[in-house]
């Protein structure tokens, strides 16, 4: 039997399709829409698993910038956080919440701005980075935190100064800049055209180069963090390039490669689920880097 495929939602197809048409008639239009694409989100259906995890959650919530942040809480003990990747959403770690419950610790989560039954259409990486730190404020600081794609870059810059965990898994996160860029092309059907545009923008906005919120520009910043990084060889998002910049820069980091799971179904695997409750019960090294 034939597994169903994960559908897309609608807006993610017509952009595909739409972009390179306007690109090519109207540049001036493209750059723009490009940006506004690049910060925006579109919600996947929560299939009946999810659905049924959610339902079992202790449900509260905090406020980001007039937006209703939802969280969630599995268990008792003490507390681990999870950080979704972009388009994703808390009950994709459905995985693990038992075992680390049954390990004898609390999980946290939430849906980010524009993500699950969280308000907003759109977010970026700051904004989680920024949730972050407000749901370390209600729960304190995390025994470790465990960040997928985006998640993971987020969580990275959350952890700088220790206050948030001094214990950081990073699931398939990109960290190569220009490959963030490459990627987000590819998916809308974009051409190289508008990059100097997208990167005018986000220094002019944001105060900084794009290059410089990247995981492999910030780990430059990171000192005494026990890290932990799990990428797959068949991740068609995330080339393995990422790990080793960060590798490179981070030597301490623990690495691990798995074959066959790409870049979601890493989060379903019960030997990479293990592999990270092992890391949160090993003794903390003191990393110095």
């Amino acid at each position: 039997m034939k597994k169903n495929k994960k559908k897309i939602p609608r807006v993610l197809v017509i952009t595909a399709w739409l972009f390179p048409k306007v690109e090519r008639l109207a540049p001036w239009l493209a750059k723009r829409w490009f940006v506004n694409i690049f910060f925006s989100t579109a919600r996947y259906p929560l299939p009946l698993p999810e659905r049924e995890l959610i339902s079992t959650a202790k449900k509260s919530n905090v406020w980001f910038e007039g937006k209703k942040v939802q969280l969630y809480e599995w268990g008792e003990g003490k507390p681990v956080l999870l950080v979704h990747g972009w388009m994703g959403r808390a009950a994709q770690f459905r995985k693990f919440i038992p075992v680390f419950n049954e390990a004898g610790y609390k999980v946290v989560a939430f849906d980010a701005t524009g993500h699950g039954l969280s308000q907003g259409k759109q977010s970026h990486l700051m904004e989680f980075a920024a949730i972050v730190q407000l749901v370390k404020e209600k729960y304190g600081p995390f025994e470790m935190v465990i960040g997928h794609s985006l998640g993971g870059v987020a969580s990275l810059h959350a952890v700088k100064d220790h206050a948030v965990s001094s214990k950081l898994v990073m699931l398939a996160s990109p960290a190569i800049a220009n490959e963030i860029v490459s990627e987000f092309e590819k998916k809308i059907g974009a051409s190289k055209k508008c990059e100097p545009y997208f990167h005018e923008y986000i220094l002019k906005k944001y105060g900084k180069s794009f290059e410089e919120y990247s995981a492999s520009f910030i780990i430059s910043q990171v000192t005494g963090v026990d890290l932990m990084l799990i990428y797959d060889e068949n991740d068609k998002e995330v080339s393995m390039k990422n790990p080793m910049a960060l590798k490179e820069k981070y030597p301490a980091a623990k690495l691990i490669i798995t074959q066959g799971l790409g870049h979601t179904r890493i989060l379903k695997d019960s030997e990479v689920i293990q592999n990270t409750l092992d890391f949160l019960q090993s003794e903390t090294s003191k990393v110095s880097v």
